[in-house]
């Protein structure tokens, strides 16, 4: 008879192979164990184990810088405070900020490299409508989240796309609510319109001729520019040739100054709109007396320092020693484009993918900071968080405010 093996312990060690089956077997259970927070670093673009990387392109040296600069320092200040707290869900947030100089061209090359070379997660902030018009489509073929960008074109949340959010009340809104303001408070019975040649501008042209209509207000005259113009005689003389008694101006700082700055050299009293593509306070600092009167919608009104609060007022103060210059609205704007960036990460938790990321930009409800903007809301089928803005008119070199919140 066979004698049957014996099954006893040895006390003999493992076979090598048998050694590698076991270890093997372990770092599968750890791996499960982490989840995929230490996978995914490697996975999710812009993502490691500690950090997170958002691309970011401003004009820092073209037309419209006066915007550009200070949005700048706001992302990086809020950037700057939330790492200071350890970062988001254990990971610091790395700003990668490129110059677009206002040029569509240039606006591409740098959203080719943030995506393509830096590999950024997502895209927050990119200043200038026809900036983000060339851009844009690039960003969401990408896969990338295109959040909160420096302009108030519709086109930055409509069509939907799950992958874009604006927190700007639409320049078409703006200015249709801000000429029924304006023509209710003066009379205004013929308008003319002076506008950037591209799609900011058309846009506002647009709107205002659509409102004009609606309102039986003549539509007098009309003249574009191009963009980086500074020369503003022949527009300004085509309106007063055609005794209009407001003029729509469909430009940003150094345009709305210029305008005006001609219309005082001829003499002529005579309303101005703008949108808050003027809302900075470069324009009263620039134009001096020429801009007194002028009437501009803003979103953000631009600081006054003696009549701020408390809250406001540190934060000016702390903006001041970290950059060595007086906080503008401008910088208030991508302050808290960064602070609902943020909340959106948060919201992810640690396992950060885009899918995480977008559900906890539509969980933000009644989001207000300091600054006492129109309140912002998301949801799963809304990627613009307001509508409102307010009339404002520089008065004595300041925007004053002259009404609450108005929409169209």
């Amino acid at each position: 008879m066979q004698k049957a093996p014996d099954c006893r312990p040895t006390g003999r060690k493992p076979f090598p192979h048998a050694r590698v089956v076991l270890a093997a077997v372990a770092i599968s259970a750890v791996t499960w164990a982490l989840g995929t927070s230490a996978v995914q670093a490697q996975q999710v673009q812009g993502i490691t184990a500690d950090e997170i990387r958002i691309g970011i392109h401003l004009d820092l040296s073209g037309p419209i810088n006066f915007w550009g600069a200070p949005m700048r320092n706001g992302h990086m200040m809020r950037a700057e405070e939330q790492n200071e707290k350890g970062g988001v869900n254990g990971r610091k947030i790395r700003l990668i900020i490129e110059d677009n100089a206002y040029d569509p061209k240039k606006g591409v090359l740098a959203t080719q490299k943030l995506i393509q070379q830096d590999k950024v997660f997502a895209m927050a902030g990119v200043l200038g409508t026809p900036i983000v018009m060339a851009s844009l489509q690039t960003v969401l073929d990408a896969g990338v989240p295109h959040v909160f960008p420096g302009s108030n074109a519709r086109s930055m949340f409509e069509p939907y796309n799950r992958m874009k959010f604006s927190m700007a009340a639409p320049y078409d809104g703006q200015v249709k609510a801000g000429l029924k303001w304006v023509a209710a408070a003066k009379g205004s019975k013929r308008l003319g319109i002076i506008y950037q040649d591209d799609d900011f501008g058309k846009e506002l042209r647009d709107a205002w001729v659509e409102q004009a209509k609606a309102m039986k207000i003549e539509v007098a005259a009309e003249a574009s520019y191009k963009r980086g113009d500074t020369n503003f005689s022949s527009q300004v003389a085509r309106m007063k040739q055609a005794n209009v008694d407001l003029i729509g101006i469909g430009t940003v700082v150094r345009e709305t100054v210029g305008v005006a700055t001609e219309a005082k050299k001829l003499g002529w009293q005579v309303d101005m709109l703008a949108s808050a593509a003027a809302c900075n306070a470069a324009v009263p600092n620039l134009g001096k007396e020429n801009v007194e009167g002028v009437y501009i919608v803003c979103q953000y009104l631009p600081f006054d320092y003696a009549t701020e609060t408390t809250a406001v007022k540190g934060w000016m103060d702390r903006y001041k020693k970290r950059f060595n210059a007086d906080a503008d609205v401008s910088a208030a704007i991508s302050y808290d484009i960064m602070d609902m960036t943020i909340q959106g990460l948060q919201a992810a938790g640690r396992d950060l993918t885009v899918d995480k990321f977008i559900t906890g930009l539509e969980g933000i409800r009644g989001w207000q900071t300091q600054f006492n903007a129109p309140p912002q809301t998301y949801g799963a089928n809304l990627r613009l968080g307001t509508k409102a803005a307010l009339m404002t008119q520089i008065t004595a070199g300041k925007f004053k405010k002259m009404s609450g919140p108005i929409t169209d």
